[in-house]
């Protein structure tokens, strides 16, 4: 996961483009249309690089997380809801 504020204080609205490179989706930014790719540079995985458009050469580091098998988080964490859609 990644941070969505630029160093000037935008946040930017990340969504997929619908295309895939080395086999990973890739983002665009709603703000600027730029196209950001999470495995390129030497960091690999460790950033959200800008690829291409006005936010070029523009890097977004991770933020914490964790990843949790949901068995595993609704032992430690009970008291989670979980919302389905109802026509499943």
């Amino acid at each position: 996961m990644y941070g969505r504020t630029l160093d000037d204080g935008t946040t930017l609205t990340l969504a997929a483009s619908g295309w895939t490179w080395q086999e990973t989706f890739v983002l665009w930014d709603h703000e600027t249309g730029s196209i950001w790719f999470g495995g390129a540079g030497e960091a690999g995985w460790g950033e959200l690089r800008c690829v291409a458009g006005p936010l070029q050469d523009t890097v977004l580091e991770t933020v914490p997380h964790q990843r949790n098998f949901w068995r595993s988080w609704v032992a430690a964490h009970p008291e989670t809801k979980l919302l389905r859609r109802r026509d499943r």
